[in-house]
């Protein structure tokens, strides 16, 4: 009886970014590692979240990410970044409060 026996390979998952020299990079992200700057903690994103994660926050360009990245550790907690939501949608609706009453005082006159 043989023994048929296979080694599994880990699916590579290209994605191509640009870099900080204006020339492409193409990059597996399965199991890419990457370091925060401020903690240098060492991180493993899923390919997938990481790749959207470089092109929508740090406008595709691989070496911006790997430079400037930020885990949630080092930044604000949950009750810090609420507070400045909270506060931002605060100050939208006295925007809109003040345009409204601006408004009103126009009609009136």
């Amino acid at each position: 009886m043989e023994n048929n026996t296979k080694k599994s390979r880990k699916k590579v998952h290209n994605y191509i970014f640009d870099s900080e020299n204006a020339t492409k990079v193409e990059i597996d992200l399965n199991n890419y590692e990457v370091k925060c700057s401020v903690t240098g903690s060492v991180k493993k994103f899923y390919h997938k979240y990481l790749a959207n994660l470089i092109r929508t926050k740090y406008d595709n360009c691989i070496d911006t990410f790997e430079k400037t990245y930020v885990s949630r550790e080092a930044g604000p907690d949950k009750n810090e970044r609420d507070a400045k939501k909270i506060q931002e949608r605060i100050d939208r609706l006295f925007y809109q409060i003040k345009e409204l009453k601006a408004k009103k005082a126009e009609l009136a006159s």
